[in-house]
């Protein structure tokens, strides 16, 4: 194998696709960056067998070949490489690049056959504006669980019914949907995705103005955003059923400015975070006080909002109230309450592009 490209293109593809490798791996190969020298150009690809990560980058190559070189490693050794046209040349397991004055020999890794991911059967294409998915996958994809006891939740589950979009999201503290009415998907389709791998399709996305294709079939998702094509195993299970738990009435209703809320309940954290991370949200009249009690104090603090039912007294963890506010551009949004130990209800004062839920604490 021997190549010649620009320093910093290899270095950008590498950084890339190293997002799909594993934290840890039996297999040697897979902690890798797999390098294909082709007619094509540069095909770099990582892999954790969940999640597979491909480009293909401009090279001039004089000799066919594939080598696999440790990731990370490899990453480190191109950022610190001069940004100047780079040779590399394969004899034997050893990978010789120069870059400028600078020579390095780079040990191989052993391996009979690199795992490739491919999605096999019909597939289905929802097609969306790059901008729009990034949107979703952003206001939704923070409310995934970190917990893998329950590995359906550490993914996000994408309904698409002809011309609505859904996406859903719940750690079981937290819960996310958006809804996007896009006349271009025009497909039906139901499927749960990591986490992980939507974040890298939301940094995908936003390296194009073009339209975004979630290609689905029944075990795999693929997404192709200019030389780059990701592929990730769909995660197996069935996922809650949501719509039973979003509540269908209220008995507060409260009108409040969105950002004002977020900064009153940034203040309010610092304190609630040194004791059992907890807020107080007191409702009645046309006021809210937030208060917050710990070892290092106590703080409290009004706004004026607009209400419509029962004065009510319910608690919060300030973070959930924290990850969904950051994520909403309306200047006002409607907070629902039934009790102070049912879910509150965050959703818009017109249309239904999103609506989050957050379980309250009980505070003795």
């Amino acid at each position: 194998m021997k190549f010649t490209m620009q320093t910093e293109d290899l270095s950008a593809g590498v950084m890339s696709v190293i997002k799909a490798l594993p934290v840890r791996s039996a297999m040697p190969a897979l902690e890798g960056v797999l390098i294909e020298a082709t007619n094509e150009g540069l095909k770099l690809t990582c892999s954790d067998l969940m999640f597979q990560k491909e480009c293909v980058l401009p090279a001039t190559v004089e000799e066919e070949g594939k080598c696999v070189l440790k990731g990370k490693f490899l990453a480190e050794i191109l950022r610190k490489m001069p940004n100047e046209p780079l040779t590399a040349e394969q004899e034997g397991m050893i990978l010789k690049i120069k870059s400028g004055r600078v020579r390095q020999r780079l040990q191989c890794v052993e391996f009979d056959e690199f795992p490739i991911m491919r999605a096999k059967g019909d597939v289905v294409d929802i097609t969306v504006k790059a901008e729009q998915l990034r949107t979703m996958i952003d206001h939704t994809v923070f409310a995934v669980s970190m917990d893998d006891s329950r590995p359906v939740l550490t993914g996000a589950l994408i309904e698409a019914n002809n011309d609505l979009l859904t996406m859903v999201a719940t750690d079981s503290f937290q819960f996310a949907m958006t809804n996007l009415h896009n006349e271009k998907c025009g497909a039906e389709a139901k499927t749960i995705v990591q986490g992980k791998v939507l974040n890298e399709i939301a940094k995908m996305a936003e390296e194009t103005e073009q339209d975004v294709t979630l290609s689905i079939t029944k075990t795999h998702m693929t997404v192709q955003v200019n030389d780059t094509r990701l592929t990730a195993r769909l995660l197996d299970g069935n996922y809650i059923d949501y719509k039973r738990i979003i509540p269908k009435d209220c008995k507060t209703r409260v009108l409040v400015n969105t950002q004002d809320l977020y900064t009153m309940t940034d203040r309010a954290q610092l304190i609630a975070r040194e004791g059992n991370n907890s807020v107080m949200l007191h409702f009645e009249g046309d006021t809210l006080t937030m208060s917050a009690e710990s070892f290092v104090g106590r703080g409290e603090d009004t706004m004026e909002v607009s209400i419509v039912g029962d004065p009510i007294d319910i608690a919060f963890n300030p973070k959930y109230i924290l990850n969904i506010l950051k994520n909403i551009s309306d200047e006002t949004v409607y907070l629902e309450f039934m009790s102070p130990i049912s879910p509150c209800v965050i959703r818009p004062v017109q249309g239904d592009a999103y609506l989050y839920l957050i379980v309250p604490m009980r505070v003795y």
